[in-house]
């Protein structure tokens, strides 16, 4: 019998990206036993539904990280138990970079003193493009491998002796280019997209000020329409803040590409959408709000002019950024009446969209092929 592949995974950009890479190797090796941690998309695409769930490893900002330790230690110990008892062939870790490193580093240290070993690899590369450089040695001393969305970033972890292949971004080989976009009468209503992040802490944190922002809008451009594309497990959240006020709340994973395609503006939390939007040849502005005290560190160590995705792959801004107590209503509202007024918005974005694709793809046609290229070395 073979044996399983261990995959692991936090939050919901990670089962969606877990899921890719499951399904790619699924396609490639006949379908492996997969078991770990995941959610619904991953157990869609074949984790043993008995697995625990994402949720478990749900952690936002430095101050929340450090009240959440004793619970990850104990959840690391447990999952390095259980890999040790079904000694697959291999480890994936999917984003969740803290909490995948002290697993990582414990699974180690087991292996070694069993006389055991399986290699361990982590898909997405800690951004230490944008902040934290010296993640890069950690990484490279825990980790036997390492999967890179973003063409740039093997060259930060090779000549750390790391074995860092670029897979390309499963979001660049969608089908959402901006030529999709759908044409819109001339002097029809514009519409904008609120994307406030897909956790708790976000929606309660970010999603208050663009509220404001839709108001502010409303009273500049009386026909506006606003929509927010919501995940599952934070709908009721979202309808609470929301009850009363002229948005609609779209509830179904395939409503947020559609909505970025139709709307004229958009005011998205930093994060995956980012990249999503940029694809779609979304204009808008960007933004972050966090706790104090991840937001004091944040103001240390992070590089403004790269934490957002798109603006770090073109290396230039094509989204203007704003942070903590920059994240007003006023300052929100603003920069989407600026797209709105700006007639030349919409044709950069769209050239912005081309680019990226062609940055994150390589020019291949799909992801399943550069995923195989890179996990050969470890599955044979």
């Amino acid at each position: 019998m073979t044996a399983p592949i261990f995959i692991l995974a936090g939050e919901a950009s990670g089962d969606q990206l877990a899921a890719h890479l499951m399904c790619a190797v699924n396609t490639a090796y006949n379908s492996p036993e997969w078991i770990g941690v995941g959610g619904r998309l991953m157990q869609k695409a074949g984790l043993d539904p008995s697995s625990r769930d994402f949720n478990d490893l749900s952690v936002m900002g430095f101050g929340s990280a450090v009240s959440a330790y004793p619970r990850l230690s104990r959840l690391a110990d447990k999952l390095v138990d259980e890999v040790m008892a079904a000694r697959p062939r291999l480890i994936l870790t999917v984003d969740n970079k803290g909490f995948a490193i002290r697993f990582a580093g414990r699974l180690k240290r087991r292996m070694k003193a069993a006389g055991w070993s399986a290699p361990i690899i982590h898909c997405v590369a800690p951004t230490v493009w944008a902040w934290g450089i010296w993640r890069a040695k950690k990484f490279a001393t825990i980790m036997d491998g390492l999967l890179c969305l973003f063409p740039f970033e093997p060259d930060y972890f090779t000549p750390l002796g790391l074995d860092a292949h670029f897979i390309g971004h499963p979001e660049a080989f969608g089908d959402f280019l901006p030529v999709k976009q759908i044409v819109k009468p001339k002097n029809s209503a514009p519409r904008i997209i609120l994307l406030p992040g897909s956790r708790h802490s976000e929606i309660t944190l970010i999603l208050p000020e663009m509220l404001v922002a839709a108001a502010i809008i409303k009273t500049h451009e009386p026909a506006a329409e606003f929509v927010l594309p919501a995940v599952p497990n934070l709908l009721p959240l979202i309808r609470d803040l929301t009850a009363g006020r002229a948005i609609t709340v779209l509830d179904q994973p395939q409503d947020l590409i559609p909505a970025l395609q139709t709307s004229d503006a958009m005011i998205a939390a930093s994060g995956t959408v980012t990249l999503q939007a940029a694809l779609c040849g979304t204009v808008g502005v960007t933004c972050y709000r966090t706790g104090r005290i991840s937001g004091f560190i944040g103001r240390r160590l992070v590089d403004f002019d790269k934490v957002i995705l798109p603006n770090a792959i073109l290396g230039r801004p094509l989204y203007p950024f704003y942070f903590q107590e920059a994240v007003t209503g006023k300052n929100l509202a603003t920069a989407v009446l600026d797209c709105l007024a700006d007639g030349k918005a919409k044709a950069r974005g769209r050239e912005a969209a081309i680019e990226l694709k062609h940055r994150l793809t390589s020019d291949h046609d799909h992801f399943d092929e550069m995923v195989i290229r890179a996990l050969k070395n470890w599955l044979g």
